[in-house]
């Protein structure tokens, strides 16, 4: 009985070893060949690079220096982790190779940009440092995971901002130009640019020397975001810096052959690159809400600032694409006050459709930043409608209403208790939406009308209706 249960031990003891054993297995191989990447190309950028070619980059390759390298202004290599965040991160990384911080907050990019760990544009993580600014790495310290926007400190010690940038890249995948093309713009700055991991675990576990694949074709869902920062002519290779920590790699940067920019690899893709980088103190105005609201073809917006210091006012910005913004009105500010004030912009007789609107704040300085952007859809009307007049009777001029679901040819007229014809107001197309037209009281041909009653008729279509107005002298 002893002997058995002595057996019975050895054995249990011996598959707890090679559980052990196993899971050790998976938990270090978990931590060195787990990757992630995350670049996803969005379809604007697509549809932009299927209607535009490279502009061409005049160059003589003699006159370049044999080797650059900027590594020399980098931050240390961060570690995006498990979440597919190397567009936020690659972003980061230019900023800060470009401008005077050096631990800028990714989880901010990552949680406020168009982007998520499953995967972002390099390019939105560019723009929302040219429209919002990005804080401090304390301000919001990484999460590995989307995170929320407003979980980021409201009063950050500053924003770094970036003045000029390029959004969808100088050219879209490599060509045989490119290498050549990779090194005029290192001339100036690092560059920002996509690659396909290969899937055989190569890359994966590089540790140095220079990487050249040879292997199969990579699929296409594999991008990756990194930043060039330098390249050797003697050796073929283009130095880069990833963003899997400074234990990946030779110290977190790579070097990858010039063979592997028209390969597989398709290193150098939708180059990005940008310049005036500047530090500004947090915003002076904290916004505590921004909305938007539709009243048939009106758009009115409001906003409220907890308070304010320096504010000299806001520039109302919009857009019809989001991405392209201009100013339509400038409301004044309150300078600085620590009560809470109310401000309102409004736009009457606006088109059917969608817009973008957007806060441009700008203190007595000329520094600015930018509220987040809102999205408003102004809807067609249901059904075609005449509506009554106001004023009702009138004097000196009255405005009639009316509605139109679809485009259409449109007749609007008034009449006398004849029937004759007093003025046409309208002939002509009109697009879908409310509209309002008015009448001084005056004949086709410029005379004052008498008193009395008096019809307005409108044709659109099969539509056609009347009603009646009142003209007192």
């Amino acid at each position: 009985m002893e002997k058995h249960f002595l057996n019975n031990s050895k054995k249990l003891l011996l598959i707890v070893c090679i559980l052990s054993l196993i899971f050790e297995a998976n938990l270090f191989a978990g931590d060195n060949s787990a990757k992630s990447f995350g670049l996803v190309i969005p379809e604007d950028v697509i549809d932009y690079w299927n209607t535009h070619l490279p502009d061409s980059i005049e160059f003589n390759s003699n006159a370049f220096p044999t080797t650059m390298d900027w590594s020399i202004n980098d931050s240390y290599a961060k570690n995006q982790s498990s979440c597919g965040s190397c567009w936020a991160f690659a972003a980061v990384a230019l900023i800060e190779n470009l401008g005077d911080q050096t631990d800028l907050s990714e989880q901010v990019v990552l949680s406020c940009a168009t982007g998520s760990c499953y995967g972002g544009w390099y390019g939105n993580a560019l723009q929302y440092f040219h429209d919002f600014g990005v804080p401090e790495e304390n301000c919001y310290q990484y999460t590995v995971s989307d995170g929320n926007c407003d979980d980021k400190c409201s009063q950050p010690s500053y924003l770094e901002y970036i003045t000029d940038y390029d959004y969808y890249g100088r050219w879209p995948t490599p060509t045989s130009s490119t290498i050549n093309d990779l090194k005029s713009l290192l001339q100036t700055a690092p560059v920002i640019v996509s690659m396909l991991v290969p899937n055989d675990g190569t890359f994966d576990t590089y540790s140095g020397g220079i990487y050249n694949y040879d292997g199969e074709t990579i699929p296409g869902d594999r991008g990756h975001a990194v930043l060039i920062v330098g390249y050797n002519d003697a050796e073929e290779y283009f130095k880069t810096k990833n963003s899997w920590g400074e234990a990946w790699g030779e110290s977190g940067y790579f070097r990858i052959s010039y063979d592997d920019v028209t390969d597989d690899v398709q290193f150098g893709g939708y180059a990005c690159t940008g310049s005036g980088v500047y530090t500004s103190e947090a915003t002076p105005v904290e916004l505590s809400s921004f909305n938007a609201s539709v009243q048939q073809s009106q758009i009115s917006l409001e906003w409220i600032t907890k308070s304010e210091s320096n504010n000299f006012g806001f520039d109302v910005e919009k857009s019809f694409d989001g991405t392209i913004f201009s100013t339509v009105e400038f409301i004044k500010g309150f300078g600085t006050t620590n009560n809470p004030r109310y401000y309102v912009y409004s736009e009457k007789d606006v088109p059917v459709g969608k817009y973008y609107y957007r806060l441009k704040q700008i203190d007595f300085d000329g520094l600015f930043s930018y509220s987040k952007k809102i999205e408003v859809y102004l809807k067609a009307p249901g059904n075609y409608s005449l509506t009554q007049n106001y004023p009702n009777p009138f004097n000196q001029e009255t405005q009639m209403f009316f509605q139109l679901p679809e485009q259409n040819r449109v007749t609007f007229k008034i009449f006398n208790t004849l029937g004759q014809e007093i003025q046409t107001l309208i002939d002509k197309e009109v697009r879908a939406g409310y509209h309002s037209i008015a009448w001084d009281g005056k004949d086709v041909n410029g005379w004052t009308a008498p008193s009395g009653i008096y019809f307005y008729q409108i044709k659109a279509g099969s539509f056609n209706k009347t009603r009646r107005l009142i003209l007192t002298r």
